[in-house]
């Protein structure tokens, strides 16, 4: 039997055109089951694949061949001696809210609101400590859970002065991030854009139910760390893309009204570079623009005969 798949991830990969993909063939322990995908995270427990259809996948890793596992491993290892920080990634609030954090998980943190001294202080730190977007969230957080009139930070010292010196404590369940200023903390499924919600909810009513073990738990806040980070990197990849197509765009336009023209250059590798000659076009105003570009894309290459394609 075909190893189930633990997760189905709702969105789709953005494939950039021309970009290639070298899948690896993965099998079971019986090496009878095969299919194709690429590592796209792992830890000891499970491994997120993204198949040849560009869905993403989870496998648990001890059902898999024994050269999948070593692998797996390597990956793992790899990993370790990686020292690079993890990226930041960005994130939309339902109410347009922009904030950046990196989500590491499923989680969930105590949140203490308090009024001393004149101020609002949030687990026993001034609200102006806080991280920015943290102080942003307070107000939301407290409307949800407890005043729906709370809309601002205005609203929200007026509702903390009502405490009379107590502290309103909240459990805030949701997908644990860490902000750019190292703090981790818990962002309720309630504040994220829908499309965002849609996607970092796979998993959470698993890892939410009473009766869910604990390596179960680990598993899913797992895959939310790794179907996060996939999803920024399409974000990325698609942004990159449409850049590039605004780019073509403004050059035919420019091409179109005559304010520039496509040339064509042949280029030929400096000496000591083993490569062919290839011809490139490019859009320019002359053709030592043309052929100044054209090498500035490729230093490896000098410039040869340059046309103009356009009249």
């Amino acid at each position: 039997m075909l190893i189930k798949s633990l997760l189905a991830i709702v969105f789709a990969i953005i494939s950039l055109p021309g970009q290639t993909v070298s899948a690896r063939e993965w099998s079971d322990l019986t090496g009878k089951h095969k299919f194709e995908g690429d590592l796209i995270a792992a830890n000891s427990d499970t491994v997120l694949v993204r198949g040849k259809r560009g869905d993403l996948e989870a496998y648990v890793v001890a059902e898999l061949s024994e050269a999948d596992q070593a692998f797996i491993k390597e990956y793992i290892d790899a990993k370790k001696d990686d020292t690079n920080p993890r990226k930041m990634q960005t994130w939309n609030g339902r109410d347009g809210l922009t904030f950046r954090g990196r989500v590491t998980g499923f989680g969930s943190k105590e949140v203490a609101v308090s009024y001393v001294s004149g101020a609002v202080r949030v687990n026993n730190k001034p609200l102006h400590e806080i991280d920015e977007i943290y102080q942003m969230m307070i107000p939301k957080i407290v409307a949800e859970f407890d005043d729906k009139s709370v809309e601002s930070e205005k609203d929200l010292r007026l509702w903390a002065r009502r405490l009379l010196g107590k502290t309103k404590s909240f459990t805030v369940d949701g997908v644990m991030m860490q902000l750019e200023n190292r703090e981790d903390i818990a962002v309720p499924l309630f504040l994220f854009a829908d499309d965002q919600r849609a996607l970092l909810e796979e998993g959470w009513d698993t890892w939410n139910a009473e009766a869910t073990k604990d390596d179960e738990r680990q598993r899913e806040s797992f895959l939310a760390e790794a179907s996060a980070a996939e999803y920024q990197r399409s974000r990325e990849a698609e942004a990159k893309t449409n850049q590039r197509i605004q780019l073509m765009q403004l050059g035919m336009m420019a091409v179109n009204s005559g304010i520039t023209n496509v040339w064509q250059v042949q280029l030929l590798p400096r000496p000591g570079v083993r490569a062919r000659p290839m011809v490139v076009v490019v859009p320019a105003m002359n053709s030592a623009q043309a052929s100044a570009l054209a090498v500035q894309k490729y230093p490896a290459f000098v410039a040869g005969a340059v046309r103009q394609m356009n009249y």
